[in-house]
């Protein structure tokens, strides 16, 4: 099978995944008392049954499969412009990116303490985007990402995937590879969270030399069971979740029925991203203006949609509105707010050398291009 320059299914698969941010915080405050208390906001109503569901749908799939998207690119990339190159530019636009705009919001806030919010998911990609170009210069670890590998060796695969994330929880302490906390500064690293998600990366990087999968995968048939399985799953998930904590309430704490609990998490999210790259590669085939300016917005509102959602949720929170009005509220006067910061702070400016490199940017210095 040749392999393609360009994967637009996988382009809006990860663009949908980015702008799911929105959705995340959205309902930061209700979740996250102490994000209302800084707009002054004290004993805020707790959040409404529907949002823990939501949130766990999002969550259970949505950094896996950026994680295992980002570990497919970096091979394109690696055969594209080689493994010196590929390194300087995610240096660049990961590490330098992270760097600048977590210093940033860091200065805004009036503290600054090397904090990451919400871009520690760029920083544990960069930590695995050095881990990854260390190893790729091993010819052995070559040949093992580049290996073709049957259905059963698929299966492997992802029993493998399970069977780590059981051990991350025994790194993580916390009895649960969903409930990882996100670094508050870079020196707050969590070595189970690395170890959950980093398999993600190489499988995503495995199936690069695996393409021929996808002919299996974008056949209607394939998608719609896939699809029932998903929601099947998740389904389960949410009745045995809501069963465990219940009997949590009377009887002794279980490590088993954690770790049961557990594994069924990751299976759905294996089915999710299973779903979720079927259906994308049967039905987005071709680019086209709509989706290229989709899959543009995507990284930089991922990047600054934090605050604006945040502020504009508290804000209308007291102005007195229920919580599914300030969900769907937020999430689109949000993402205007942020596409508008987004036109007028980085796309016609220098800072946009980083978020999309200099050779997509507006602004360049003529000498510099020839």
């Amino acid at each position: 099978m040749v392999k393609q320059t360009r994967y637009y299914s996988f382009d809006f698969l990860r663009s949908i995944a980015m702008l799911l941010g929105l959705a995340v915080h959205a309902p930061l405050i209700f979740y996250f008392p102490g994000a209302a208390s800084e707009f002054a906001i004290e004993n805020i109503e707790p959040a409404e049954n529907w949002i823990w569901p939501m949130l766990d749908f999002i969550t259970i799939w949505r950094m896996p499969i950026f994680f295992l998207l980002s570990g497919f690119f970096s091979v394109l990339l690696i055969n594209k412009i080689g493994l010196k190159s590929y390194t300087l530019d995610r240096f660049i636009r990961i590490g330098l990116t992270c760097l600048f705009f977590s210093a940033l919001f860091d200065i805004l806030d009036g503290n600054f303490d090397l904090t990451l919010n919400h871009l520690w998911f760029l920083y544990y990609l960069f930590i695995f985007i050095i881990g990854f170009s260390f190893l790729h210069l091993s010819s052995s670890f070559q040949n093992i990402i580049s290996k073709k590998l049957t259905f059963r060796g698929w299966v492997g695969i992802l029993l493998l995937v399970i069977m780590i994330g059981q051990l991350s929880i025994l790194i993580n302490g916390s009895l649960s590879p969903l409930m990882f906390y996100p670094p508050e500064t870079y020196l707050d690293v969590n070595f189970g969270a690395l170890v959950y998600y980093f398999p993600f990366y190489l499988v995503g990087a495995l199936l690069y030399s695996n393409q021929e999968l996808f002919h299996a995968l974008d056949t209607r048939r394939f998608v719609i069971v896939s699809g029932l399985l998903s929601v099947f799953f998740f389904s389960l998930f949410l009745y045995v979740n809501n069963l465990m904590y219940e009997i949590f309430k009377y009887a002794e704490f279980n490590p088993i029925v954690i770790i049961l609990n557990n594994a069924l998490k990751q299976i759905n999210t294996i089915t999710w991203i299973i779903f979720l790259i079927s259906i994308s590669t049967r039905y987005i085939r071709s680019n086209n203006s709509g989706l290229k300016w989709f899959v543009e917005l995507s990284y930089p509102v991922y990047i600054l949609h934090l605050a604006p959602v945040t502020i504009i949720s508290a804000e209308l929170y007291i102005l007195g509105l229920n919580q599914i009005s300030i969900f769907i509220l937020s999430m689109l006067i949000g993402f205007f707010v942020t596409v508008i910061l987004y036109y007028t702070t980085i796309k016609f400016t220098p800072i946009n050398w980083l978020v999309n490199g200099y050779r997509k940017s507006f602004f360049k210095i003529r000498h510099l291009n020839g």
